[in-house]
């Protein structure tokens, strides 16, 4: 049977990021948090690779409402193997200790990871991905292509975007380091609207 590890899923996470076309990461990440995109390409590496498993999106093993973004289940019995929740944010959601992002996402993925538990087996392993897009400058125009053009603006304004990802990088650890071990890293993702932008990701594979 398949061991699906922090490792194993940190390779299918970088390989569903090379998927894409030039920029076409970027552009997602600008226009719409890129969740579901990511996940999805996630989804098929796994799929395709693992050999004995099936990966499944939406998945619930009673066909509930409590439903799981990505499994990887063995392909005879559909036991749960693995369970990975995931999230997407911003780095200016996590520009500053204590603001109310900062918690609302924190909740979220404990209770994600609390509804993970509930659907698995006993050999289940659990995982949270949190995405962060980090774009490396603001608009030129403000445009509402560009989601949350404003905000990214506001967050820019009175500190550089190495620093605002360093403090978000640094908070995000810190706060998921209490829910388990947290393995990171970043998805380049090129251009959009001349915006350099990164993708930083946090998997926490947890306790």
């Amino acid at each position: 049977m398949v061991e699906v590890t922090a490792q194993l899923l940190t390779r299918a996470l970088h390989r569903a990021g090379e998927s894409f076309a030039p920029n076409e990461l970027a552009y997602l990440a600008l226009t719409s948090k890129p969740e579901h995109p990511v996940r999805d390409r996630m989804a098929w590496v796994l799929h395709s690779d693992l050999p004995g498993c099936i990966t499944a999106r939406e998945w619930s093993p009673n066909g509930d409402r409590a439903r799981t973004d990505l499994a990887v289940l063995d392909e005879s019995s559909y036991e749960a193997l693995a369970l990975v929740e995931t999230k997407a944010a911003y780095t200016f959601d996590f520009a500053q200790e204590g603001q109310q992002t900062v918690e609302k996402y924190m909740r979220n993925i404990a209770n994600d990871l609390d509804k993970a538990r509930a659907a698995g087996g006993s050999r289940t392993r659990i995982f949270a991905l949190l995405l962060l897009t980090h774009p490396a400058s603001a608009p030129v125009q403000l445009t509402p292509v560009v989601k949350y053009g404003p905000e990214i603006a506001r967050s820019l304004r009175w500190r550089s975007a190495t620093d605002l990802a360093d403090a978000a990088r640094e908070i995000v650890g810190s706060r998921l380091n209490t829910m388990g071990a947290v393995r990171g890293g970043t998805l380049p993702a090129g251009m959009a609207f001349d915006i350099d932008v990164a993708i930083n990701y946090f998997l926490v594979s947890a306790q």
